[in-house]
């Protein structure tokens, strides 16, 4: 959910809704109504990268197999999640920890912190502090300076505690916000909990990557994809925030909300055919806030923009019944226009926030998973307007889209009769993936995209684990179970564990465990590609490891001095670590200071570029290493102090002569470029002196030793009066 301490609303496009829906604040008073959009201004941020860090202060109540480092895990996993967007030019991070409530730096980032919510609230997010409306390259923007995202203190709560999906899930949704985005109706990641459709192994949907790839376009978004748009009118007169969804009935659903004139353009859409249709949004939930939870756009005097109101829902052109309705085709790079509706308004949403139920021996899973192997399929439905003196509203049916199930019946499902069960049955051609299901009234209907999903297999699930060590000495273990594919990912709490080898057939994997700490115990789950996992059939009953009892763990800085403005390579030692690439986090609770690349040496080493900010004053910091599960500080480690006038620095990207492209190759002559540079100094590759043949002040010309190992090498250098340390990559 939001809150609107957390937002303020604004927005951008050119005069059209955008697909989905962002913060809104309109420019101007008439049609072709001009939005400027609440966004990160990527010209402000390192590498164009949003890095969220997390409070040091984390829950204060955890479940008996759970703990910080999983929560850690769990942020981690959902900055990747949206990363991942290919045609967005934002990058987000996980930064690691910062000092409670003090998150300093000038540069934009976004934080999470944990504290007391109200019940039913399962967290909530949003960009809290903004810059003036400036004009970027694709229009006007209001800069988001800092975001917040909160989560419950007490784990024992729901979403529950941090290694089950539904933590994870919604880390995910309020990252979303605190990026800038609102809530859709599509069932996505940014739907709220009560109709989201997402899973771990698909924790970001076509929605939701339009929805950040709008704010941040990519040079291919617009060539890649296509778009639809029209407007929308009550009894010919405008309708503002009504809801326009493009839905493929073997796939995604995606959507936009109408301008004030009822205009709308739903865009990001992947090449193929559509049906569309129109619906009201709920009415809100929570005081304050417009439909569905929304921060109403705000007009040129700051005042909100009501929604129009309650009508009916109908598929283009003008049909109840999407057999009826008129595909509408896209292309890439093109938009199909005049795609126009006419409603009739209603007194009220009849049918809103419904819930699909499946049942797995005691699990309750949720949206539906149903397997189209079994000659009939059980849903159970919940939702405002479905149920009249515990029996199905009058006139009640549901349908499924496309065909490729059907609804045998509707009734009140007897072991709670406030709740519906619909029994389906399958075709020879139902496929799998999510369906979308049509409620329908004598005057009405209610469209709810990915209501349930297809599936041709049971659950995974795990029957043993054995620990053992692999021909290296790294811990590794043996899992056996069912329903186990190429497609599966197994999780210790948060983290997934890299695969070291696996025979479906055998129901037989073998994983490498994730660094942990001391008498630490992870739940471990199976995560399979069409959504579903292990805790399906397992539920509390879900296997453990238990990690061994350790000596003290510790990590160690090759330097205690950051310049400000330079590049500067970070060496870092641990003591009972075990460091891996991709799963290990250098942070120093600050947003000024940015880690731009790190490299794993071995599980006790690890190397990192840091560049700090040119306008941070002289300060000591504590950095911060996240690796698997362990959790480590060296206090006070570093001080933050102005360069030495006259020093030499050297950018770590080296250029090849010969060829003008980054990188080289052992034997291959290469330039650094820098800083008070001289032939006369000393330069060194991993420790390897290296005859320096020709120098500026600017640039040094060397030969990379042929007996250098591709890959990171710590190089060093000094004029004869001062030193510079930087990590280069050696391309092979």
């Amino acid at each position: 959910m939001i809150r609107r301490f957390a937002i303020l609303a604004l927005t951008a496009s050119l005069g059209l809704a955008p697909a989905y829906y962002h913060f809104i604040h309109y420019t101007n008073r008439t049609a072709p109504f001009s939005p400027a959009a609440e966004k990160f201004d990527l010209n402000a941020l390192p590498n164009k990268t949003v890095t969220f860090f997390v409070s040091d202060q984390g829950p204060s109540q955890y479940t008996t197999t759970d703990g910080f480092p999983s929560v850690l895990g769990q942020v981690s996993e959902a900055a990747a999640a949206w990363n991942s967007v290919e045609n967005s030019d934002l990058r987000v991070a996980f930064g690691g920890l910062y000092a409670a409530g003090f998150l300093p730096g000038n540069t934009p980032a976004g934080e999470v912190v944990f504290e007391e919510l109200p019940p039913g609230t399962l967290g909530y997010g949003g960009p809290t502090s903004r810059a003036d409306l400036t004009i970027g390259q694709n229009g006007p923007f209001v800069p988001i300076t800092r975001a917040t995202v909160r989560l419950n203190r007490d784990l024992t709560q729901q979403p529950g505690p941090s290694y089950r999906e539904s933590f994870f899930l919604t880390v995910v949704h309020e990252m979303g916000h605190a990026l800038g985005l609102q809530h859709t109706m599509t069932s996505s990641a940014m739907s709220t909990d009560v109709t989201r459709a997402t899973s771990k192994a698909r924790p970001i949907e076509t929605d939701d990557a339009a929805a950040i790839s709008l704010l941040y376009p990519s040079r291919l978004f617009a060539a890649s994809t296509g778009s639809i748009s029209g407007r929308v009118t009550i009894g010919g007169q405008p309708a503002h925030l009504a809801s326009v969804v493009a839905l493929r009935p073997g796939g995604s659903a995606m959507s936009a909300l109408t301008n004030p004139d009822g205009a709308y353009r739903i865009e990001g859409l992947p090449a193929g055919q559509y049906l569309v249709y129109v619906h009201p949004l709920p009415p809100p939930r929570q005081a304050g806030l417009g439909p569905a939870d929304l921060v109403l756009p705000l007009d040129v005097d700051g005042r909100p923009v009501a929604a129009s109101g309650a009508f009916e829902t109908l598929f283009y052109p003008a049909s109840r019944d999407p057999n009826q309705s008129s595909p509408i085709g896209v292309a890439a790079g093109a938009g199909a226009d005049g795609v126009n509706f006419d409603v009739q308004r209603r007194d009220s949403v009849a049918i809103q926030r419904v819930t699909t139920y499946s049942f797995f021996e005691q699990a309750t899973v949720k949206p539906a998973y149903v397997n189209v192997g079994a000659s009939l399929g059980l849903v159970v439905v919940a939702g405002t307007g479905l149920t009249a003196n515990n029996s199905a509203a009058p006139g009640l049916s549901a349908s499924v889209v496309g065909g490729s199930a059907v609804v045998n019946g509707v009734r009140a499902y007897a072991p709670a009769p406030a709740f519906l069960q619909l029994d389906l049955q399958f075709n020879l051609f139902s496929g799998q993936g999510p369906r979308h299901l049509i409620f329908s009234t004598p005057n009405d209907i209610y469209v709810q995209p990915s209501g349930i999903n297809l599936v041709q297999r049971r659950p995974p699930s795990i029957s043993s684990v054995t620990p053992g060590l692999d021909v290296n000495g790294d811990r590794v273990v043996t899992l056996t179970g069912s329903n186990l594919g190429a497609d599966s990912i197994f999780c210790f709490d948060s983290l997934p564990a890299a695969v070291r080898s696996l025979d479906a057939a055998a129901g037989r994997a073998v994983v490498a465990v994730p660094a942990g700490s001391s008498g630490q115990r992870a739940t471990l789950t199976v995560y399979n590609g069409d959504g579903q996992n292990s805790s399906f059939v397992q539920g509390q009953n879900a296997p453990v490891y238990a990690y061994d009892t350790a000596a003290g763990q510790a990590v160690f800085f090759g330097q205690s001095v950051l310049p400000t403005g330079v590049e500067t390579a970070v060496e870092i030692t641990g003591v009972n670590t075990g460091f891996a690439q991709g799963q290990t986090v250098l942070g120093f609770g600050t947003s000024d200071i940015t880690v731009n690349k790190l490299w794993v040496l071995s599980p006790v080493r690890a190397v990192a570029n840091v560049v700090v900010s040119p306008a941070v004053s002289s300060q000591v910091v504590t950095p911060y290493v996240v690796g698997g599960f362990q959790v480590l500080s060296q206090p006070s480690a570093m001080q933050i102090l102005p360069p030495r006038a006259g020093a030499p620095a050297i950018s770590p990207q080296l250029v090849s002569v010969a060829t003008g492209l980054p990188g080289g190759t052992p034997g291959s002559v290469v330039a650094a470029q820098g800083a008070n540079l001289s032939a006369s100094g000393t330069f060194t590759l991993n420790d390897v002196r290296v005859p320096i043949l020709s120098a500026t002040t600017t640039q040094i010309t060397f030969t990379i030793p042929g007996g250098v190992t591709p890959g990171p090498a710590v190089l060093r250098y000094t004029n004869g009066t001062d030193t510079a340390a930087v990590v280069v990559v050696i391309e092979r």
